[in-house]
Formats: structure tokens, C-alpha cells, sequence
């Protein structure tokens, strides 16, 4: 073997030696490269989630103000209602209680005014009642005065009229009585002390049974 032949062998194998080397680095440099570029990616991915996340967090927060305002207006809204309820209720109340004042007012209204007209049927009652008795009074004076006029007749006549006299003047008596008994009076204008009506009755009936009597003789 030449001294060409083994240099050019020698050369072969740096040559190959060389390519091998070169092809090392350049699988270096290419496993490099892939190992930066996952890397970008998942970087990426994550930086994708986390956006994502972000945005789910800012999605809930903003459906829960969203609920949050819902609820306030819900709120607001049932104490608006409650509280034209509540004046509605007031209001009622207070109508109400005019409409019983009222009521009340009438009825107190009607019942002076049948007081009133009691009063007043009483009233009259009592002065026609009193009429009536100044008309016996002076009609009995009157037969007293004719009885005695014609007293002197006969002398059974002259007892019963005297009778009679003294039964008118007894009668005269107790009627001019029972005209004072009106001057007192209670607060519905009834007399304080009864009124002798059935003994003014009797005594009448005597007094006209005896002038009866007196002018058949």
C-alpha cells in the first residue's frame, strides 16, 4: 500500500467521522427546536385556559351581580307593594272610622230630634191637659154660683144643693191643686206628685148625681 493510499484513507474516514458529527448536531439542533416548539405549545394551551378561565370567572361574577340586581329589584319591588298596601289598609281604616263617625252622628242626630218631638208631644199633651182643667174650673165656678142662686128654693132642695156646694168646692179645690202639680215637672215633663184623676172622677160624678137630684124636685 501507497503512502497516497493510506492518506486518502485516512481522509475517508474524517470525512465520515465529519458527516457523522454534522448529522449529531444537526439531530441536536432539530431535537432542540422540537423541544421549544412543544414547549411554545403548551405554553400556549395553558395561556388559552387560563383566559379561558378568566373569562368563566368574570362570566359567573357577572351572572351573580346580574342575580344579585335581580333580587334587589324583586326586593324593592315587594316593599313598594307592601307599603301602598299597608296605606291602601290606612286609608280603608280611616274611611271607615269617618263612616262609623258619621253614623254615629246621625243616629245621635235622630235620637235628640225624637227627643225633641217627645218633648213637644209631651208638652202640648200637658197644656191641652191643662186647658181642659182651667175650662172645669171656671165651669165649676159658674155651677157654684148657680147653686147658689137657687138654693133658696125649698129646703130639700137647699140640702142637696148645699151637698153639691160642698162637693163643687172640695172638687174646685183639688182641680185648682192638680193646676199647680204642673209647675213641677221632671226632665221629660212629667208631673213630680201624681195627679188625682180618679178622685176628681168620683168627686164630679157626686157633684152632677146631686145637682141632678136637686133640680128633679
Amino acid at each position: 500500500m501507497t503512502l497516497f493510499s493510506i492518506s486518502e484513507v485516512h481522509l475517508l474516514e474524517w470525512n465520515e467521522l465529519g458527516r457523522s458529527c454534522l448529522a449529531l448536531v444537526l439531530a441536536l439542533s432539530l431535537g432542540s427546536c422540537s423541544s421549544r416548539a412543544a414547549m411554545e405549545v403548551d405554553l400556549a394551551g395553558q395561556e388559552t385556559e387560563r383566559v379561558a378561565a378568566e373569562q368563566e370567572v368574570a362570566r359567573i361574577a357577572q351572572e351573580q351581580e346580574r342575580v344579585r340586581a335581580l333580587e334587589l329589584d324583586r326586593q324593592r319591588e315587594a316593599q313598594v307593594i307592601e307599603r301602598a298596601r299597608l296605606q291602601a289598609e290606612r286609608d280603608r281604616q280611616v274611611i271607615e272610622a269617618r263612616n262609623e263617625e258619621e253614623q254615629r252622628r246621625q243616629e245621635e242626630a235622630e235620637r235628640r230630634e225624637q227627643a225633641r218631638l217627645a218633648e213637644i208631644e209631651a208638652a202640648e199633651a200637658e197644656e191641652i191637659e191643662r186647658r181642659v182643667k182651667l175650662a172645669r174650673i171656671s165651669s165649676l165656678e159658674q155651677q157654684i154660683t148657680m147653686i147658689q142662686a137657687e138654693a133658696s128654693r125649698d129646703e130639700v132642695a137647699s140640702a142637696i144643693l148645699q151637698e153639691a156646694i160642698l162637693v163643687a168646692e172640695e172638687l174646685l179645690q183639688i182641680l185648682i191643686a192638680e193646676q199647680s202639680k204642673y209647675e213641677n215637672t221632671d226632665s221629660n215633663g212629667n208631673t213630680v206628685n201624681p195627679l188625682s184623676k180618679d178622685l176628681i172622677a168620683e168627686l164630679e160624678a157626686r157633684k152632677n148625681e146631686l145637682v141632678r137630684q136637686s133640680q128633679s124636685q
